[in-house]
């Protein structure tokens, strides 16, 4: 990391501004080259952290490229923990370009994906878990997925997994001197404490991916099944719900006949919803192949969205419904409540009995915001019994602890049938490395180059 990077940091295309980033050992006077203070000075004289209004100009021909200011942050007080100067010059096209164009000119290369952030994680400002929350903070697209990687990004995740690392470390040293200096009278801990430190670890592990287990749904969206007998108006929920026409709607029943689906933000989550052909009895093979994509899509549902028609009586073909919905999380939608009612709420009620109902009229939007609330309580994670505990955002990361966790119990499952400390050891080894993976102590150069390639070229 001897050289001196540069790049757009600000996306391509029409904007206020344009920021040109230039990190290394010799930014400050690689910028200097091409840039004309105001004021008298150079930036290689100027104090850290200081914003200095100037011209970029054409080396070759001493020609005005952009009207810019420029801030200094020196090493280590800056995102790469080098020095950095900051180009903030006219948005656009060209104008970004231009700058760019003229400080490699001047002695600077072009960055590589990731580079300026693979730096801050070379040179400790970040591990690889709060390096990876950059990246998921440029993507996050909703409420939750953005609260979630901040906590990421500020080291929440770090710090649980570091204080299972450091207990790991001490069992680890323990076991290592009864290998090594089996008859020398050392003081190694008996194995009830050596699994009451492990039985620590193995349950801060779990916390963790029970942590997982609520961002899934909270991060990457729940699905929800829009289901029912045929012709109930579930494609004409689904469109209320999009607040558009994404299903055809027809009042002859089987119009659906494979699942549409569209993804929405309820009360900041995102929520996939699948609209599905009526569950029904059928001879028509068209009609059973999308009842069976149905019921796969129910099996594979965070939440049953249950249509029933309060315009028409119960049929058996409602109970039938029912019956297969039973195990599984429900909101019952009683749609068509803008027409004559020929069904009591309560019988609905006694077929769902654990499942709210919610009166909905999808054709003119009565109830939807109500039914949306419901929704999105029935789907929202519950929160931590430690509110400041981790989010677990990263799929690499939730496979990463799954192998640390089982490492841990077959430790302590050696531990318990008397094995020797070699074997316990191999084993708390194995979880210390998984466990380093996430933040970065045990990360290979293959891992690395994966996860920094991901990201845009100005980070």
């Amino acid at each position: 990391m001897d050289d001196t990077i540069a790049a757009i940091a600000t996306a391509v295309g029409e904007a206020g501004l344009s920021v040109v980033r230039v990190s290394g050992p010799q930014a400050m006077a690689t910028v200097d080259r091409v840039f004309r203070r105001a004021a008298p000075g150079r930036l290689a004289e100027a104090p850290s952290h200081t914003v200095h209004y100037g011209w970029v100009l054409d080396p070759a021909t001493g020609q005005p490229v952009d009207e810019v200011l420029a801030t200094v942050m020196r090493a280590p007080r800056s995102y790469t923990r080098e020095d950095v100067v900051e180009l903030s010059g006219h948005g656009g096209v060209v104008a970004g370009r231009r700058i760019l164009e003229t400080v490699v000119a001047a002695g600077a290369r072009l960055a590589e994906p990731g580079e300026f952030t693979k730096r801050a994680f070379l040179n400790g400002r970040l591990d690889l878990a709060q390096a990876e929350a950059v990246l998921q903070l440029i993507r996050a697209t909703h409420e939750a997925a953005h609260t979630a990687t901040v906590q990421q990004l500020r080291g929440g995740l770090s710090a649980v997994i570091r204080r299972a690392r450091e207990r790991l470390v001490t069992a680890q040293a323990h076991l290592e001197v009864g290998v090594d200096f089996p008859g020398e009278g050392h003081a190694v801990w008996s194995s009830p404490a050596l699994d009451e430190a492990l039985g620590a670890v193995e349950g801060e592990i779990a916390g963790l991916l029970t942590a997982a287990e609520r961002a899934r749904a909270r991060i990457h969206g729940a699905v929800t099944v829009i289901c029912g007998r045929p012709n109930v108006g579930k494609s004409s929920l689904l469109n209320a719900l999009l607040r558009r026409e994404r299903a055809i709607v027809s009042p002859r029943p089987g119009t659906t006949r494979d699942t549409v689906e569209e993804t929405i933000v309820l009360h900041g989550m995102p929520v996939r919803f699948v609209d599905t052909a009526g569950l029904t009895e059928s001879d028509d093979p068209l009609e059973q192949a999308g009842v069976a994509r149905s019921r796969e899509a129910l099996a594979a549902a965070d939440l049953a969205l249950w249509v029933v028609d309060r315009s028409t009586p119960l049929t058996p073909q409602d109970a039938a419904v029912a019956a297969l919905l039973a195990p599984r999380p429900c909101v019952v939608a009683l749609n068509k409540v803008d027409l004559p009612s020929q069904l009591a709420m309560d019988a609905v009620r006694a077929l769902a009995p654990a499942s709210p109902v919610m009166p909905v009229a999808a054709r003119d939007g009565q109830g939807i915001a109500e039914l949306e609330a419901q929704i999105a309580a029935r789907l929202a994670p519950p929160q931590p019994s430690e509110p400041r505990a981790p989010w677990v955002t990263h799929a690499r990361h939730e496979a990463a602890l799954r192998e640390a966790h089982a490492a841990v119990r077959r430790a302590r499952a050696a531990l318990a049938g008397d094995q020797s400390p070699e074997l316990v050891a191999v084993d708390v080894r194995e979880a210390l490395d998984q466990l380093g993976t996430i933040t970065g102590e045990t990360a290979s150069d293959e891992l690395l180059a994966a996860i920094f390639s991901q990201f845009c070229i100005g980070k």
